[in-house]
This record gives C-alpha cells, sequence and structure tokens, in this order.
C-alpha cells in the first residue's frame, strides 16, 4: 500500500483506543492484586444482594395487601393450566376434520330482494290514525 502525503485519522483514532484500552487493563489488573480493591468489591457485592431481597420482600408483601398474585403464583397458574389443557388434548379425539356448522345467516348486502326476505312495505297516507277519546268537558249552563 503506497502512503499518502496526509495522516489516515480513522487510523489514528483507532491507535488511540487501542492505548486507552492496554492502560486501562494494566490498571484493573493491577488494582485486582490488592487486598483492599478485592475487599470494596466484595462488600459492594453483598449490599447490592441484600437491597435487592429487601426490594423484593418488599414487593411481595404490596402485591399480597393489594390482592395482586406474585409471578411465581402466576407461574404455577400457567404451569398447572398447561397440565390441564395437555389433558383435555389427550381426551379429545385425533381427527381435527370435523365439518363447520353451516352459516344460516348472511350479512344484509348478501341477500337478493327475491329471496325470503320481504321488501319492506311503502309508508302510506292509508294507515289508520289512532283511536283518541274526546275529552271535551260539558259545561253547565
Amino acid at each position: 500500500m503506497a502512503s499518502s502525503l496526509f495522516p489516515d485519522p480513522l487510523q489514528m483514532w483507532r491507535d488511540a483506543v487501542t492505548k486507552l484500552e492496554n492502560d486501562a487493563n494494566t490498571l484493573a489488573a493491577g488494582s485486582m492484586k490488592s487486598p483492599e480493591v478485592a475487599r470494596s468489591l466484595q462488600q459492594a457485592s453483598a449490599v447490592t444482594m441484600g437491597m435487592q431481597q429487601v426490594f423484593e420482600k418488599m414487593v411481595e408483601a404490596y402485591l399480597r395487601r393489594s390482592n395482586l398474585p406474585s409471578r411465581k403464583e402466576l407461574l404455577e397458574v400457567m404451569e398447572s393450566l398447561q397440565r390441564i389443557e395437555e389433558k383435555i388434548d389427550r381426551l379429545l379425539p385425533q381427527d381435527t376434520s370435523v365439518p363447520k356448522p353451516a352459516r344460516t345467516r348472511r350479512p344484509q348486502s348478501a341477500v337478493a330482494p327475491s329471496q325470503d326476505v320481504p321488501p319492506p312495505a311503502p309508508a302510506t297516507a292509508a294507515a289508520k290514525p289512532a283511536a283518541t277519546k274526546s275529552t271535551k268537558r260539558r259545561s253547565k249552563t
């Protein structure tokens, strides 16, 4: 490969990142040999685990007071439901070619006027008026 007059900025970036990674790895490896760092990491891990246990207990108590199932209870219900479904599948016949019931009701757009549906009756003036009672009062004279 021919060298150019201008330095490659990407190559310079790769070299800088590689040097930074090597220095960070050397520093981390050297500090891990120190007993103080190892003890600090162990204490941080213990605190994290303790906080996680307290949080889980708080969530469990909240769910119990709210009358909501926990994740463990939901998993138990799901496993039980799965076992029930498997038992039902074993009891059902294996032939899945059961015919579907005939569709007896058709959408209104598919019904032709010549079929069993009578056309709507037109509104005419010949309809009988409703019977009304005369409610005139007789006046005494």
